[in-house]
């Protein structure tokens, strides 16, 4: 494989935020804290503090954690290393898609893992571990239950309620037998385990786990228990909601849209099959679409006696996030890091480093088959984030030695049609309007002309309309980006993640073409 690469910008697929933080814009300085680059992790290592107690706590349930899988030597030993004070992670969060779902999934696991590699290339003197964050207490379960795989829908049907980390892996198999490819590494883990969290721990770490990659579920009483005052916050005092607020406010006045809209308390209520909102009302505290309400005193007692019933949601699971971890970074996407931007007041308020954002690694992926075609037709590779009609459009014109082209023709029309106008004026002044109507109704024939005889061109060229049509099929299968939508099982490459791992630089901070070149 190789790999050709773009300016987001060039891509005409990102939002203004998202390139105005990449481009360094001052009109985002005042949302984060250090730049995405490796001076910005020697800012972020100086600001970040982590108490010993909570690297022993995170010790500690990583092994638990880990004790019922093949640990690589390279995950032991980070494990290990985030006990002494000079270890810090670089994190991503994802959701429990089944057997990895869309390519993304392993594109921000990749990404991750390239940061804390440069990282320890760049600062010998510390040590950074990368982590994957489960999306455990995430109850989704539409967004996680399918994967596609040249087209083809592979769904995981169950009427399994709450946190998706804690369902039984029940009617998973059958899905499995369904899947074309190579498997091997899913089929062990779910013979070895029956509860998601743990069978997602277990393939990622076959397939990653030598990289070093660290993997996380956050659903735990001993992390709740660190996060207890900022729970308690949230009951009493409802401060994110406010402090979330005034900072959404400030991106609209810069001109940015804001990604979430908070909620007066931005927490569940997480217990067995059950992971719904926590809503504050007169006299104490009731769960959404339920029997339960508890008093002021009831909802502290069960704050102390059993944390892990209450779950952040989207606006506080990054705070609990750098709560429990040495944390330098947050990989994401531009949707993700939209948000996060909406909550540095938040870390403010609770005396947490604010990490930098960085942006996960952006793939179009090309086959083959499809490489071929782009190379006999000598498509260019930035007409490929066109809309499929102007894609086609695009080619057709530039293949028809300008005969197609009749922007030369309008400005004839409009120089006659201005020097028309003026004489017409001169002789009655409501004759100028008459002219620059009929000016617009030049304009359009020549438009019309135009499209016809691109048509007609088209019906010459039925064989390479044909293969653009097939090379646009496979970018944007269904119409959406190939990474968000194709599984890696679709990739006929044993190699590609590894290959992956050696291609790609993240703190290059570029949108990559990927061509499989053999």
């Amino acid at each position: 494989m190789d790999c050709i690469k773009l300016d987001f910008k060039d891509t005409g697929l990102f939002s203004k935020l998202f390139l105005d933080y990449i481009e360094d814009s001052p009109n985002v300085k005042p949302f984060y804290t250090a730049r995405p680059s490796l001076e910005g992790f020697k800012q972020a290592i100086q600001s970040k503090s982590f108490e010993a107690e909570n690297r022993k706590t995170l010790v500690e349930v990583l092994k638990d954690q880990y004790s019922s899988i093949d640990t690589p030597e390279a995950v032991t030993s980070n494990i290990e290393s985030l006990v002494s004070k000079n270890t810090f992670t670089v994190t991503t969060g994802h959701q429990l898609n089944i057997f990895t779902g869309p390519l993304f999934y392993i594109y921000k696991l990749v990404a991750t893992i390239n940061i804390a590699r440069k990282l320890n290339e760049t600062y010998p003197e510390y040590h950074f571990v990368p982590v994957y964050w489960m999306g455990t207490e995430d109850h989704d379960f539409e967004e996680i239950n399918h994967l596609y795989i040249n087209g083809e829908r592979f769904e995981w049907k169950s009427d399994q309620k709450g946190a998706t980390g804690r369902f039984s892996t029940k009617g998973l198999e059958e899905v499995l037998n369904q899947l074309p490819g190579r498997t091997e590494i899913f089929k062990k883990a779910l013979k070895k385990h029956s509860r998601l969290s743990d069978v997602v721990r277990d393939y990622v770490n076959a397939l990653l786990g030598k990289e070093g990659l660290v993997i996380l579920d956050a659903d735990d009483s001993r992390f709740k228990k660190e996060f207890l005052h900022v729970i308690e916050d949230e009951l009493f005092k409802e401060t994110s909601h406010t402090l979330v607020e005034k900072q959404s406010q400030a991106l609209d006045k810069a001109g940015y849209k804001q990604q979430l809209q908070p909620r007066e308390l931005n927490l569940f209520y997480l217990d067995g099959g059950l992971r719904a909102r926590l809503v504050k009302e007169e006299g104490g505290f009731s769960v959404v679409d339920t029997d339960l309400k508890f008093s002021d005193e009831e909802i502290k007692s069960l704050l102390k006696t059993k944390p892990e019933r209450f779950s952040p949601n989207v606006i506080l699971r990054p705070v609990y996030q750098e709560t429990i971890l040495p944390n330098l970074a947050y990989v994401g996407g531009p949707s993700e890091l939209a948000y996060w931007f909406q909550l540095k007041q938040v870390f403010d308020h609770f005396n947490l480093a604010f990490p930098i954002l960085m942006p996960r690694s952006f793939i179009m992926y090309i086959g083959m088959a499809t490489c071929r075609k782009i190379q006999k037709l000598d498509v260019d590779f930035h007409d490929l984030f066109f809309r499929k009609d102007l894609f086609i459009n695009k080619y057709i014109r530039s293949h028809s030695n300008g005969q197609l082209d009749l922007k030369d023709a309008k400005t004839d029309l409009d120089k006659l049609f201005k020097e028309l106008r003026d004489k017409a004026a001169a002789v009655d002044s409501t004759l100028g309007a008459l002219v620059e109507g009929e000016m617009v109704k030049g304009n359009k024939s020549i438009t019309r002309i135009e499209q016809k005889m691109i048509k007609a061109e088209k019906r010459k060229r039925e064989d390479e309309i044909r293969m653009l049509e097939e090379i646009y099929d496979a970018l944007y299968p269904g119409g959406v980006p190939h990474e968000r939508k194709e599984n890696l099982l679709a990739i006929d490459d044993t190699n590609f993640t590894q290959q992956l791992l050696e291609l790609l630089d993240p703190m290059e901070l570029k949108y990559g073409i990927v061509r499989a070149n053999k």
